[in-house]
């Protein structure tokens, strides 16, 4: 059973509590008037629940308490630079006229292990809210192209008289005395329903408080961000930079090109820095009592967002294969607003059942009853020549690994999103795992065949064989390395 916060242990306690009485009153029921029970159960009821508001209320004021105090400075560490990955300008031909060469065995590196800080989440359970008899009103909130409705009572007369201590503190203060249950309860709702990720939460709260507040309230924004985040069991606090609010993120692992603090052992990132700010941040000393959750990067299952749906059509250079590729731009517009982050996060990222449906079936039908050689081959012919070249810079601008849906959608894809597309194809269409091989400019993918086929491979500390099958080396077959990487020896991405 997972951990659990200060305001939920007070929960199982009183709720342990009132099971105890329950069993005492149906013990005492002979002697006992069954008015005499119920009138002593609701008291004792109304006397726990009166110590639980008491207990969340202290822990609200000890925050206040915090908040109100002045500021410690801190000195920001300097952004972590992407990796900058020089990916060959175009791709490589294979040259069919060659004679064919022995195998080689090519000497595998290290376990390539992201940058993250494991973590057993603490379960933040959905609040309760009191009946009031008030018909509850609720603002839609865009986000994405997708209409959520979220009861706002509590915070729609939030102001900030300024951005002191004293101007927070009283703003933590004046929403924590309304009854916030019902915004929050809405906001957690929607992430549970609609399978938001971390990262996806802490964007629609910045977009309720701009559906709030508009665009030219950020420090309103920022303080909605931190309390409901916060209330949800995230680390995240305020700090003062350049005279404005901005918010502080603890994340699970590594967010690139961006200034961060490093407190209590977590790496506090600011969200959405402004370009050449300030590396002095002021903030308080220490985070709220619940906020325990590191924001976790992963995205484990696809938001619930209306379809926009963008049709592609991508064919194989010999014609064999021919899909419609259908993907949700609202999906590739959250993708885009993406923090720089691990290539593994977005290799572990699963493709959206919209695209998986749309190119699946022909793909399957394509592979059906051929040998692992003949489907993976198909596969990588397919991958190597259904999509156009450019690196990242030429395309964006800068280091920007695809998430599945992404590949499909912009015009170009790199070596390293045709990696993790032919991994991805191989494991769920075929049931044979797949790996990426990391070179310092270039990555493969590299297949673990059940079957006896001859190649250039790769074998891991636990035995396996893994045939390297390059989706950049265009006409190359299965088995194939690109000359230049026959000696080096790769770092192993899984």
């Amino acid at each position: 059973m997972p951990a659990v916060g200060g305001e939920q242990e007070a929960i199982m306690k009183i709720t342990k509590h009132l099971i105890g009485a329950c069993a005492l009153a149906v013990g005492l029921a002979a002697p006992v008037h069954a008015q005499d029970i119920e009138k002593e159960f609701e008291e004792f009821k109304k006397q726990q629940l009166q110590e639980f508001d008491e207990f969340k209320n202290k822990a609200d004021a000890d925050f206040e308490t915090f908040l109100r105090e002045a500021w410690k400075k801190y000195d920001a560490f300097a952004p972590i630079p992407a990796p900058v990955r020089p990916e060959p300008p175009q791709p490589v031909e294979f040259d069919k006229t060659k004679p064919a060469l022995p195998p080689v065995a090519v000497k595998p590196g290290k376990v390539k292990v992201p940058e993250a800080r494991p973590f057993v989440p603490v379960k933040v359970e959905v609040p309760e809210v009191k009946p009031t008899g008030k018909p509850v009103r609720r603002i839609p909130v865009l986000f994405y192209g997708t209409t959520f409705e979220v009861a706002s009572d509590a915070v729609d007369m939030l102001s900030l008289e300024g951005n002191k201590e004293s101007d927070v503190a009283d703003a933590w203060k004046d929403v924590c005395n309304k009854d916030y249950e019902q915004l929050l309860k809405d906001c957690l709702t929607i992430k549970q329903e609609k399978r938001l990720s971390d990262w996806a939460y802490l964007l629609f709260i910045k977009q309720l408080g701009i559906e709030l507040y508009g665009q030219g309230r950020p420090d309103e924004v920022a303080f909605l961000q931190m309390f409901l985040l916060n209330k949800s069991g995230y680390k995240a606090r305020l700090a003062k930079i350049d005279d404005r609010l901005k918010l502080l993120v603890a994340t699970n692992s590594t967010i690139y090109a961006t200034p961060y603090l490093t407190m209590d052992g977590d790496r506090y990132y600011v969200f959405e820095p402004a370009p050449n700010g300030s590396m002095g941040i002021y903030t308080y000393r220490k985070n709220f009592a619940d906020a325990r959750n590191l924001v976790s990067l992963d995205i484990s299952g696809m938001p619930g967002f209306d379809m926009q749906d963008y049709t592609r059509e991508l064919v194989s250079a010999n014609g064999q294969l021919k899909v419609q590729a259908v993907v949700n731009k609202n999906l590739i517009d959250f993708y885009h607003d993406y923090p720089q982050c691990d290539v593994i996060t977005h290799y572990k990222t699963p493709m959206s059942e919209e695209l998986a449906e749309s190119i699946y079936p022909a793909l399957r039908a394509a592979v059906a009853g051929k040998s692992q050689k003949d489907a993976a081959n198909l596969l990588l012919h397919f991958v190597q020549t259904a999509f156009d070249y450019k690196t990242d810079g030429e395309q964006f601008g800068y280091e920007k690994p695809n998430f599945p849906d992404e590949t499909f959608y912009y015009p170009f894809c790199d070596c390293e999103d045709r990696a993790m597309l032919y991994s991805t194809l191989v494991k769920e269409l075929l049931g044979l795992d797949a790996i990426l091989l990391d070179y310092p400019n270039h990555i493969a993918s590299a297949v673990c065949f059940t079957e006896d086929i001859a190649g250039d491979y790769v074998v891991l500390d636990d035995g396996r064989k893994y045939l390297i099958c390059d989706p950049t080396y265009i006409g190359a077959p299965i088995g194939a390395c690109m000359d230049q990487y026959k000696n080096v020896s790769p770092e192993i991405i899984r």
